[in-house]
């Protein structure tokens, strides 16, 4: 190709720069701080010879002006990796050949595709590292991306989406310990927005106490009422700067009154550290999910201060340590793998892997998933749709032996029969089943519930089953209609419903059985 004229719009002169979201660095140093999330570390690009040097780091430059933190970080990383590979100090057809060489594996393909993605911005922008010859051999390769969906289409216990026992056991579990106080208003409503929303670590850790907030614009089942979770979008081409744009996310109720007594406490915690009483502006700005000890130690005395850094994103949470505290949170569950009977592996994206996974099994299009993930395409939203003929295939596998073994269903405690159960709770009532004119065991609290007994005892941590009770009558009566459901040409997802209480009977049938023959 012939190399046309180009216009630099950085000037070499200049040493410092602002980054994508709004952070200064100078190019003479040794690490660049980008955003909350990122700190790069340049010092490799002095391998190459110094004109070479030169162009790189003026195209980091421009990397870090108009791209998020964690691309540019990838251009400094493969721009790095290119001379720990090749030893070559300037861009050769001989060093990049080398290179291709190096990563000529199928899966490694987008490592060649993010070099030559730097490449071309370093030539475009008119630098002369990279001549006619070198940008015609990457021109001409055809390189896939980065695999999609992995994860999601392998189904992987490990990094792809929770199972739906898992994910129903997160949810179950997450409400019951924090009505017993194992674990705090913070955790809960941090597992239950991840849960809800499928959204990115940077974008919940963006989220502020006034985007939750009661809106008119929408009219679901006769409600006109609905709780918002306005959230900072991600990855928005064109877009710069912290909370730049938004989507709105519709919370449920239960959800709702986590969250505001989540907000309540931090606006009593840190109203009584400060000694003072907080605003409702100041209240509005602070970070949905906080470092405590950061927000303390600002300067509260200095008003004008205060007002001027509550509004930007130096006061909330860099997503790993927000990842970590969710990581801690569910960790806290006891929530065990489906597979190997472990405890969970967590990640936040595990979240989102699940939400579009559910959304695939009521039958969303990729339209939908990619509305619902808050993706800008469709291309990420085809790995759920696909992955649904596993899903069908792991929903029929409810009897399957190890999953019962692991399911971590059934949390209570079988008992001998109802006076035991009476001589640990006092008048502990007696649950029965209508349907099958029995009676299954006895309720571990006196407190009211209008769960609807006994399928939803089974899954309750205060059931105690009594150990001779025809616990197969409930299996078998669940079986049926999770069957009829299937045979009436419902959706896999309200077959399903039940599946988790399935396996919760079956536990307590193995319980009973290893209580009465030990």
């Amino acid at each position: 190709m012939n190399k046309s004229t180009r216009n630099d719009s950085l000037n070499k002169w200049q040493n410092t720069f602002t980054s994508f979201k709004g952070y200064e660095f100078n190019i003479d140093d040794q690490k660049w701080v980008l955003d909350i999330n990122k700190t790069i570390d340049i010092s490799r690009i002095r391998n190459y010879e110094f004109s070479v040097q030169s162009d790189v780091i003026m195209t980091l430059v421009h990397f870090a002006k108009y791209s998020s933190s964690s691309h540019t970080a990838n251009m400094c990383e493969y721009i790095g990796k290119y001379f720990d590979i090749t030893e070559e100090n300037h861009f050769s057809i001989k060093g990049l050949l080398n290179y291709k060489n190096f990563y000529s594996a199928k899966k490694d393909e987008y490592k060649v595709a993010m070099l030559r993605v730097f490449l071309k911005k370093l030539y475009d922008l008119g630098y002369s590292s990279v001549d006619d010859e070198v940008y015609d051999l990457m021109d001409s390769w055809r390189l896939s991306g980065n695999e999609k969906g992995a994860a999601v289409l392998s189904l992987d216990p490990d990094e792809g989406p929770f199972s739906p026992f898992e994910f129903q056991t997160i949810i179950t579990r997450t409400n019951e310990y924090l009505a017993e106080n194992k674990i705090s208003y913070y955790e809960a409503a941090l597992i239950r927005v991840f849960c809800a929303t499928g959204r990115r670590p940077i974008q919940i850790a963006g989220l502020k106490v006034k985007d939750l907030y009661v809106s008119d614009k929408y009219n679901f089942n006769d409600t006109n009422a609905v709780h918002i979770l306005n959230i900072p979008r991600a990855k928005v081409r064109g877009a710069s700067g912290f909370r730049f744009a938004f989507s709105e996310v519709g919370i449920r109720e239960s959800i709702v009154q986590i969250l505001f007594e989540h907000t309540r406490i931090l606006k009593q915690k840190l109203s009584k550290e400060i000694k003072r009483e907080l605003s409702e502006q100041e209240f509005a700005e602070l970070p949905l999910f906080y470092d405590f000890e950061k927000l303390v130690n600002l300067d509260w005395e200095n008003r004008h201060e205060i007002s001027e850094i509550l509004p930007k994103e130096i006061i909330h949470l860099p997503t790993v340590q927000l990842t970590q505290k969710l990581k801690d949170a569910v960790r806290k569950l006891g929530v065990r793998s489906r597979e190997t009977g472990d405890p969970i592996f967590v990640n936040a994206y595990r979240f989102r892997y699940t939400l579009g996974t559910n959304a695939a099994r009521q039958k969303a299009g990729v339209n939908v998933i990619a509305k619902l993930l808050d993706h800008h395409d469709t291309q990420n939203a085809h790995c759920y749709v696909q992955s649904v003929p596993e899903i069908a295939q792991q929903l029929s596998s409810i009897m399957d032996d190890s999953l019962r073994k692991y399911a971590d269903a059934f949390q209570g405690k079988v008992v001998r029969d109802e006076i035991e159960a009476q001589s640990q709770i006092k008048d502990a009532n007696r649950i029965s089943s209508v349907e099958q004119d029995c009676d299954v065991g006895s309720c571990g609290t006196n407190q009211y519930c209008n769960d609807y007994a006994p399928i939803a005892c089974y899954l309750c941590s205060k059931f105690m089953p009594w150990a001779n009770a025809p616990h197969y009558l409930v299996l078998e009566q669940l079986i049926k209609e999770r069957d009829d459901l299937i045979a009436m040409g419902c959706s896999l997802e309200v077959a399903a419903v039940n599946d988790r209480t399935i396996i919760a009977v079956q536990q307590v049938m193995d319980a009973c059985k290893e209580f009465n023959h030990g």
